[in-house]
């Protein structure tokens, strides 16, 4: 497997036309990102369907299909409905992507594939290693069975429904090397949330967790303050999906594909987030690089001020504690969403938890210049002059380099300072 995902020296995509469709086959598809990664690939018949039980034989009847993926909870119907199987997804149990040759439905799982390159793409060797996947879903078939193959010492599935249970974790704290999410436990809409600490586990040497929105769970976090290899669901969804585009116009896509495709879809949805004294310059350079990028730029504390009035007033009245509070859900609301320039309060690194939602789905940018430079007009937290403010600077300091993924001095020159954040963004997508 390790020679298939290769750069390829040719682009040329071939002309579907003609009445012929592909898509995508789910009970509750929502936003799907599968027809965006299609049409980068030349097809752009490829259409969702959300269909019920009922309609499944029907469905698969139609004569103008050629090609479909299949998401939950199909992929076991789906292999029911192929004429002909591939091998390697009779042995995992379920069919992702079936193609019609010949008038035959043909099934192939190309998960496989796409967790196979997840796991080249973050440097994760599972040779030898102890793996737990969590769950026990079609997913976990499909990775289970790529473990075996990759030659994974041994795996162990933790479930709800049979031991060992995710309770029993704790038995894995002192062996385990790679661990595998295969739940939707921490997926948009009810992050940020986790089914085990692995933080306890002491021989950890990769993570990787099949959501990709939000694109930094629970597990993922703990995983980059560990600074452990991990990697979450992107990458697999785009290899995957390429790779049944390849099965669907008899192509030879490769790496080269995958990585632009993961590229272009890393820079669209990643948020930018700023953070830094008051003062410091993040609403002007929020609205540069929103102008910059073509981004909407929110400014979390002008947001606030729609909910609860002028924001100096509220802190004398109810307090800086009920302030923070409310600064807090307003920033769960916000890091939940993709594609924006968030430009936050100087104070919200106070509350440790707003580092998961700001995080989660962005990349954190600490501006910084010397504290006798910083505006103080209209802001009670920093009423009391220089001296309050180097008060609050020696506090914060140190929270703001916590949180931040990158440092950077501006100098009151937003262009200088908008080029310093968008080269580091570009180089960080992947």
């Amino acid at each position: 497997m390790a020679n298939r995902y290769q750069p390829i020296s040719h682009s040329m995509y071939i002309d579907l036309g003609g009445p012929m469709k592909f898509g995508l086959l789910g009970r509750t598809l929502g936003h799907s990102f599968s027809p965006r990664i299609h049409s980068a690939l030349g097809n752009t018949n490829y259409e969702l369907f959300e269909r019920e039980p009922s309609q499944l034989q029907e469905f698969f009847a139609d004569p103008e299909l050629q090609g479909i993926n299949i998401t939950i909870p199909y992929k076991v119907n789906a292999l029911e409905a192929c004429d002909v199987v591939d091998p390697r997804a009779e042995r995992i149990g379920c069919v992702n992507t079936m193609v019609r040759k010949d008038g035959k439905w043909h099934g192939y799982n190309t998960d496989y594939d796409g967790f196979v390159f997840t796991l080249q793409h973050a440097g994760i060797d599972v040779a030898g290693k102890e793996c737990i996947i969590l769950g026990d879903g079609a997913s976990s078939a499909t990775v289970h069975v790529a473990l075996e193959d990759l030659g994974a010492k041994n795996i162990v599935h933790l479930s709800r429904k049979t031991a060992p249970f995710y309770g029993d974790a704790p038995n894995y704290y002192e062996t385990a090397q790679i661990i595998i999410n295969c739940t939707p436990i921490g997926m948009y809409p009810h992050n940020p949330a986790n089914l085990i600490d692995i933080t306890q586990f002491s021989k950890l040497e990769g993570v990787v967790d099949l959501i990709y929105n939000p694109r930094r769970t629970i597990l993922l976090l703990q995983a980059e303050m560990m600074e452990i290899p991990h990697c979450d669901g992107l990458p697999f969804l785009v290899a995957q999906g390429v790779e049944a585009a390849n099965h669907f116009q008899g192509q030879s896509f490769g790496t080269k594909e995958i990585e632009q495709i993961l590229r272009d879809m890393r820079r669209e949805k990643e948020n930018i987030i700023l953070i830094g004294m008051p003062g410091v310059g993040k609403t002007t350079v929020g609205k540069a690089l929103g102008e910059e990028m073509g981004r909407t730029c929110i400014d979390v504390d002008q947001e606030l001020e729609k909910e609860i009035g002028d924001i100096s007033t509220y802190i004398t009245e109810q307090g800086e504690p009920a302030f923070r509070e409310k600064e807090a859900e307003m920033i769960a609301k916000l890091g939940t969403q993709t594609g924006l320039i968030i430009s936050t309060g100087g104070g919200c690194v106070t509350v440790p938890k707003n580092f998961a939602h700001l995080r989660q789905n962005g990349r954190i940018y600490q501006l910084t210049q010397p504290v006798e430079n910083l505006s103080t007009s209209g802001r009670v937290l920093s009423s009391g002059g220089i001296e309050r403010l180097r008060e609050l600077e020696a506090t914060r300091t140190p929270m703001y380099e916590s949180f931040a993924q990158c440092i950077v001095e501006h100098n009151r020159n937003a262009p200088e300072t908008v080029a310093a954040i968008l080269e580091d963004f570009e180089t960080n997508l992947l």
